[in-house]
C-alpha cells in the first residue's frame, strides 16, 4: 500500500472538495492544514484537516484492523473551523473519519484510531459506510463527500439511537426518499438527504460521462471540464437520472444549453437560437458569436450504444419545458 506524503494527502483533500463542487483555497499548507472551501452559491467554510495514512501496520493486530497513527500533531477542535480527523486509505481510495471530539487532545505514547477493513471496502463499493466502535461511530466515504461530511460531522458521529438513522448511509444505492422522510430528527434527516442527493448526482454524472467518453457532445472537448447535464431539467417533475435523459457538455456549452442559446432536436442536430442571438445583439452582448458557432459540431457526438443515446420523448419534453425558441 502506498504511503503518501503530507503534500500528497493535502492533494487528496483538495481534489475531494473539487469533486464535490467546491473550490478550495489553501490557507495554511503545513499540517494540520487549513483550507477555505467555496461553492458557486458563494457559501464558504474553513476546514481544518488532521490527516494520516490509514494502514494495517503489521504486527499482532487483527488482519482486518486498519488505523491511523497520530504523530507530529495532536488533534484539537478549532472552534471557528470545521475540524476533521481523517485517514486516507490508498487501496480503496476513500477517507476514513473519526469523531474529532472523541480524540481532542489525544496524546498517549502511541495514539491511534482504528477502522475495520470491511468498512473501507464498503465505502469503496457503496460510497459511504459507518461502523460502531467502542461507543464511537467511525465513517468512511468516497472523496466527493468530504465537504458534506465536514459540514455535518457532529451529527454523523452521534451514538445511541441516532446510529439507526446514520446507518441509512450504508445503503445509498437503494435508499428511498420515503425512508429518509421517516427519520424523526430533522437535522439528521437533512444530513442524510443531502448526502443521498449528492450520491445520486454523482452516480448520474459517472454514468453519463462514461457513456460519452468524458467528451462534450457539442464540441468534443475533454480537459476534465465536462458536466453531466439533464435533458429534462432536474427541477421538472418528470426528470429522471437515466443515461438517456443525460448528455455530456463542457462548462461553456452546459450553460449555453441551460440558457437556451443552443439546443438539439430529435434527429440530434445542434441548433443555435437565432431569437436569443438577436436579443444578445440588441443588448450589445453578442461578441464571439461566430467563434461560438464554429466550435459546435453539426450533430451531437453520441455514445456508440444506441440504447444510451438521448430519448426522443425526453428531447421533445425538454424543449417544451425550457421554452426553446429557434
Amino acid at each position: 500500500m502506498a504511503q503518501l506524503t503530507k503534500p500528497e494527502l493535502l492533494d487528496r483533500v483538495l481534489q475531494g472538495l473539487r469533486d464535490g463542487g467546491w473550490m478550495p483555497l489553501v490557507i495554511e499548507g503545513k499540517h494540520p492544514f487549513l483550507v477555505r472551501a467555496a461553492n458557486p452559491e458563494r457559501a464558504s467554510f474553513d476546514l481544518r484537516v488532521y490527516i494520516w495514512n490509514c494502514t494495517h501496520g503489521g504486527g499482532n493486530r487483527a488482519p482486518d484492523e486498519f488505523r491511523i497513527q497520530v504523530t507530529s500533531a495532536i488533534p484539537h477542535i478549532h472552534p471557528k473551523e470545521a475540524t476533521v480527523l481523517l485517514g486516507w486509505h490508498d487501496d480503496t481510495q476513500v477517507f476514513a473519519a473519526w469523531d474529532i471530539a472523541a480524540h481532542d487532545g489525544q496524546a498517549s505514547s502511541s495514539p491511534s484510531a482504528q477502522i475495520k477493513e470491511g468498512t473501507l471496502q464498503d465505502a469503496h463499493s457503496k460510497a459511504f459506510a459507518t461502523q460502531v466502535k467502542d461507543n464511537e461511530i467511525v465513517a468512511a466515504f468516497r472523496p466527493i463527500f468530504l465537504a458534506d461530511y465536514a459540514l455535518s460531522s457532529a451529527s454523523l458521529h452521534k451514538t445511541g439511537t441516532s446510529h439507526r438513522d446514520i446507518a441509512l448511509l450504508n445503503k445509498l444505492d437503494t435508499l428511498t426518499d420515503e425512508e429518509i422522510d421517516e427519520v424523526a430528527n430533522s437535522n439528521r434527516r437533512t444530513v442524510i438527504r443531502s448526502i443521498a442527493t449528492k450520491y445520486r448526482a454523482a452516480n448520474f454524472r459517472d454514468k453519463v460521462l462514461g457513456a460519452y467518453g468524458h467528451k462534450c457532445a457539442f464540441c468534443q472537448v475533454q480537459l476534465a471540464l465536462i458536466d453531466a447535464a439533464h435533458i429534462i431539467p432536474v427541477s421538472a417533475p418528470d426528470s429522471t437520472d437515466e443515461i438517456v435523459n443525460g448528455i455530456a457538455l463542457c462548462k461553456l456549452h452546459h450553460y449555453a444549453y441551460d440558457s437556451n442559446l443552443v439546443s438539439f432536436n430529435e434527429a440530434y442536430r445542434i441548433e443555435v437560437s437565432e431569437s436569443r442571438c438577436n436579443e444578445l445583439a440588441a443588448a450589445k452582448q453578442n461578441g464571439g458569436i461566430a467563434k461560438f458557432r464554429n466550435a459546435l459540431t453539426p450533430m451531437l457526438q453520441l455514445p456508440a450504444k444506441q440504447a444510451l443515446r438521448p430519448r426522443a420523448a425526453y428531447i421533445r419534453a425538454s424543449r417544451r419545458i425550457r421554452g426553446w425558441r429557434a
